[in-house]
């Protein structure tokens, strides 16, 4: 299979063409900003092209240049802080982008588009929907949204189910919960690659919430798994799908990181508001259709420590 990762040069999109060519893929990266560090992660291997998913010319003519891609794995987007410092900039990559993007590929007859939606879309807290799990059915007005991010979010769901009505291409969401791992650069939860890859550099970390957060966490190798076998799956039953992710508290957070780096110094920020996510999120979908299960929250991040301390062995290198 042929694959399109947009978005291939960011935080998720390099951990999705890694496990893409691991799986033996095609791969095409469509990425507007690269990062040198992370494209020698994965080329070669991967074809690395420049590009905006906002400029509906540039998705055109990528398209057009390559028309053995037959998946697609959409990952453009600008992230939360971004997006709530320039919202017409966040409206014309995140809603824009999509619909460029779900248009061409539906167009060129593409097999399956993926695309990571968020646990946002559920709205600002865990206590609106009580100490239960999340299930993809529950709804939340958009007045109840936190985030212009978490919006865009919900009106690519919608303009996904209308695309595929249109052309009867499966379109697919995924809707993680915090994504950690080592080389988040930007974004609300750049935090979630700082809490384990500081302390394995030597150096303190102080968590941007209080003691007593709550949230829920994927591995972002994880999740790159779960969008390749939802890229793959001869047929899927669903369209939203929650990834499902490991509940914990801060503290259970920092402690788990001291397992490993005994220390670490890890604080939080009594002065900040909590999280203002789910941190409950019911897997049940993803699991009975792809079997797909979680490593252990200990092994993700002793997996993310790991990392770091491989990518600075190539740096020295």
């Amino acid at each position: 299979m042929s694959f399109l990762v947009t978005g291939g040069a960011g935080f998720i999109g390099s951990y999705v063409v890694r496990c893409l060519l691991q799986h033996g893929e095609t791969v095409v990266c469509f990425d507007r900003s690269l990062d040198a560090e992370v494209i020698s992660l994965f080329t070669p291997g991967a074809e690395v092209t420049v590009g905006d998913v906002g400029d509906p010319r540039q998705v055109a003519d990528l398209f057009n240049t390559h028309p053995h891609i037959d998946r697609v794995v959409h990952l453009a987007y600008m992230m939360g802080a971004e997006s709530e410092a320039d919202p017409p900039g966040a409206m014309r990559v995140n809603a824009l982008g999509a619909a460029n993007l779900f248009a061409e590929a539906c167009a060129h007859g593409v097999k399956r588009i993926v695309f990571t939606s968020s646990e946002s879309v559920y709205g600002k807290t865990q206590a609106v929907y009580g100490d239960r799990p999340v299930k993809e059915e529950d709804f939340c007005s958009p007045r109840d949204h936190a985030l212009n991010y978490s919006l865009t979010k919900l009106l690519n769901e919608h303009l996904a189910a209308k695309y595929e009505a249109r052309y009867g291409i499966p379109i697919i969401s995924i809707r993680p919960p915090v994504v950690f791992g080592h080389g988040r650069k930007r974004g609300t939860t750049a935090w979630a690659s700082d809490f384990a890859s500081l302390p394995a550099l030597g150096k303190p970390v102080t968590l941007p919430f209080p003691e007593n957060d709550w949230n829920s966490y994927i591995y972002v190798a994880d999740l790159a798994e779960e969008i390749y076998q939802l890229s793959v799956k001869p047929s899927l039953a669903h369209r939203a799908y929650n990834s499902g992710g490991h509940t914990l508290s801060a503290p259970a957070l920092a402690a788990l990181v001291r397992e490993i780096l005994p220390e670490a110094q890890i604080s939080f920020s009594p002065d900040r508001p909590n999280s203002p996510f789910i941190y409950r999120m019911d897997d049940r979908r993803i699991r009975q259709e792809l079997g797909c299960l979680l490593r252990p929250m200990r092994e993700a991040i002793r997996d993310h420590i790991e990392e770091v301390h491989r990518r600075e062995s190539r740096q020295q290198c």
